[in-house]
This record gives structure tokens, sequence and C-alpha cells, in this order.
């Protein structure tokens, strides 16, 4: 079963090969077929991935801002994807796992489908000086924008890192990456700027998404990266406001098999965080 106009955009090193190595397998047994674009720091990390014929290699060919691996590796890879054909980049990290029975054309779809016409964004509300970094390292890229940014956001305590599905419009990246001006501003990216919340951010700004805080549903004063809850009141609430548990940590996932499966869920993440 070939997925249709979606890809996987992943940064990658050595210690997290076994990772896609299980991925690749598991496609495979379940006859998915979906393109799969790894980020490798260099053409020796490269050599030594041994499930080449199944990925496309994106190798960073300079420099890389050691402050910001991490965003500038997958931002690398966003611009190379403008000239692929897939309509949406879904860039995530390498510790993830499949769902298969959700792994279709038709509900990654519906799934991103439903991300860009509801135009909600979810974040908890967290005023630590961790998450208030995040968000205003990451706002200070919208120079002209900054103090809307930080309206919008209750002063940067509305924290949005993980909550939904890390995808990209590959139409916005030639403005997105002019808005920020990543090509004069790419070694200059701070550990904070968080690749996808640039990018939430920016959608803020172009289309007017917005940026919904749940910790009142939730009681988590954190995104719903950190989501273990097995009360389906809350589950449902979340539900009700747009939200599509296309992608799940892995605590919540095992907590909730049932119910994430059968709202669509289709991607795990965090596994390294699960024991």
């Amino acid at each position: 079963m070939k997925i249709n106009n979606v890809c996987l955009l992943i940064p990658i090193h050595p210690p997290h090969y076994h990772y896609m190595y299980n991925l690749i397998n598991k496609l495979q047994s379940n006859n998915i077929d979906i393109d799969i674009f790894l980020i490798f720091s260099s053409e020796s990390d490269y050599e030594i991935f041994t499930m080449k014929g199944y990925i496309k290699p994106i190798i960073v060919d300079e420099p890389i801002n050691l402050n910001s691996i991490i965003t500038m590796k997958k931002f690398h890879g966003l611009q190379k994807m403008i000239n692929e054909e897939n309509e949406f980049i879904i860039c995530i990290d390498s510790e993830i796992d499949i769902i298969p029975e959700n792994v279709s054309s038709e509900n990654i779809s519906k799934k991103i489908t439903q991300i860009f016409s509801n135009k909600k964004l979810y974040a908890g509300k967290n005023g630590s000086n961790l998450t208030r970094g995040v968000n205003e390292s990451s706002a200070r890229l919208f120079k002209n924008d900054f103090e809307r940014l930080k309206s919008l956001t209750s002063d940067f305590t509305l924290y949005s890192w993980w909550s939904d599905l890390p995808v990209y419009r590959k139409s916005d990246l030639p403005d997105f990456f002019e808005v920020i001006k990543y090509n004069e501003n790419k070694y200059k990216l701070e550990w904070g700027q968080f690749d996808y919340v640039i990018y939430q951010y920016y959608l803020v700004l172009k289309y007017n998404f917005e940026i919904i805080n749940t910790t009142p549903i939730t009681n988590l004063d954190w995104s719903l990266e950190l989501l273990k809850n097995e009360n389906h009141n809350i589950l449902n609430s979340l539900l009700s406001i747009g939200y599509g548990y296309s992608w799940i940590n892995k605590e919540l996932y095992v907590s909730n098999k049932d119910f994430v499966e059968s709202h669509g869920g289709f991607l795990i993440y965090h596994l390294d965080r699960y024991n």
C-alpha cells in the first residue's frame, strides 16, 4: 500500500539507527510504502546505515550549527523537500513507531486536512523559564511580530511543542524560510528555537491559526507532549475541540490503546522515554 502525497523527514545519527531499522521492518511486514527521507550529518554517517534501499538520504553538505543541531538539520531537509513531490512533510525525531492499522493514505490525509482546516494549535499553560525561553527565542525570528506573538501566547506561557503532528505544508516552505530569513540566520539559531514551534508561529501570523490553552481541560501544565491520562472524559474533551490524536506519546498509547486506535492515531513517539 502506497501512502500518497505525504512523506516522513527524520534527522538521524548512528546511536538511533536501530529505531529506523525497526520502523522500516514494521512498514515492510505490513506492506506499507511511504517515502522516508533521512537527514544525515555526514557522508560517513550515511555509509554505515545498512538499510539504504528503503530510504532517501539527505546529507548535510554545509557546516552544522552546534547550538541548534536538530533544528538546523530539519530545516536543511525541509529546504530540500521544496523540490520533491510530496505535498506534506511529517518532520519528526527518530524514536518513533507506527500503528499499522491506521497508516493509510485516507486516514493520514484526513488527519492532516483536519489540522490545516481547523487552524487550531494546542498548547499547555506553563510559565517556567524553559518553556518561556523556547517560545520567546522562537518568536524572535519574527522581529516585526514579536509583540503580537507575545500577546497571543499569553506572555509566552502557552507551550505547544509536540502537542500535535508536526506536519509542514510544502507550499508554505519558500515563504516560511524567507519570512524567518533562514539563510541569514541559520548560524545564529539558538538551542531554544524549536523547528515546529517556529512553523506554528508562522501559521498563526500568516493564516490566523488559533492557539488553544488545553490546561483547563487536561490539568497538565505542559503541552500535550506529556499527556498520559487514562480519564476518557478528558480525552473526549480534547476530541470536542478538534484534537485529532494523530500522534501520541508511547505511555498514552499503552494506557489507551483501543481509544487511540479507534480515533485514527497512527504515529507513536518518545519510545526512548518509555520503559
